[in-house]
């Protein structure tokens, strides 16, 4: 009777982490050989699916049902097309965690809706760095305004009881260059990319803290950003791996911290941050619906 009675309440206990776990998904993207799929592609190699192979662990320890594209899997339709499955998949009251780990650019802004004249986009590994008629353009490119679209149907999806985390430990200005002398890494570029030739003016601003717009019967979100708009993302150097700073610092802080509903471990991020000595020269930005 007592053996029974144990394999009753261990199977129920399994039934209740399993659901638990279900309740919690991942999907990180991370890219670091740009060269894979055009060896003459002129955005510089970087390190994104190091972050990815940190967080990853961590994730799924935490319960995380966690999903990764990586490398030449990780093209602007693969990467559409698993944040749309993603929202299939998940129920309301879930808690999402997305991560990108990747290069950013300037984007000629097509709708207006952008008062500098410039979307932020992130970089797949098949998006090209300049504009050229007939041949590439932007095509695969993820401007804010598309992911924007795929993050509102997920939000709605997930409920006002849910929770969404988006991670972008990219860059949207800086010099795509590596510099080989000091081994320094930087995820971006400040050359926009211009169907009209239009010449990127980065715009300083001193705000790094936004409220995210919610709408009625959607997820709360919070977006963490390893530097403004206008900034370098440079990577960081630890224990002879290099990482995007943003990233390190999250392993570390959610290594000690569960990731659920409470934004308190996001300003910790931050913290550490502002005393990365490689992250000097920039400022995470922190949005949060309110």
């Amino acid at each position: 009777m007592m053996k029974r009675l144990i394999t009753i309440v261990a199977t129920v206990l399994l039934c209740v982490t399993h659901s638990y776990a279900q309740k919690k998904y991942a999907l990180l993207v991370g890219i670091s050989n740009y060269h894979a799929l055009n060896k003459a592609n002129e955005w510089n190699n970087i390190h994104g699916t190091n972050d990815v192979s940190l967080i990853t662990p961590l994730l799924k320890k935490q319960g995380f049902n966690v999903s990764a594209i990586t490398e030449t899997k990780a093209t602007r339709a693969n990467i559409l097309k698993q944040l749309k499955q993603l929202t299939h998949r998940v129920s309301k009251g879930s808690i999402v965690y997305l991560h990108f780990s990747c290069h950013g650019q300037p984007f000629e802004d097509k709708n207006g809706d952008e008062e500098d004249g410039w979307d932020e986009s992130l970089v797949p590994i098949d998006a090209l760095i300049a504009y050229k008629k007939g041949s590439y353009e932007g095509k695969n490119h993820i401007t804010d305004d598309v992911l924007a679209e795929y993050l509102d149907a997920l939000r709605f999806k997930l409920g006002c009881k849910g929770k969404l985390y988006v991670v972008v430990d990219a860059c949207h200005a800086g010099k795509a260059s590596r510099d080989f002398d000091d081994e320094s890494f930087t995820r971006g570029t400040k050359r926009g990319f211009s169907p009209s030739g239009k010449v990127y003016l980065a715009r300083s601003s001193n705000r790094t803290h936004f409220v995210v717009p919610i709408k009625a019967g959607q997820a709360p979100a919070t977006f963490l950003e390893a530097c403004k708009s206008t900034q370098i993302n440079a990577e960081t150097k630890k224990n002879g791996n290099f990482y995007g700073p943003m990233s390190y610092y999250i392993h570390q802080v959610l290594s000690t911290t569960q990731l659920g509903h409470n934004d308190a471990w996001v300003y910790k991020v931050q913290g550490l941050m502002r005393k990365e000595i490689d992250a000097k020269r920039q400022d995470m930005v922190i949005e949060i619906s309110k």
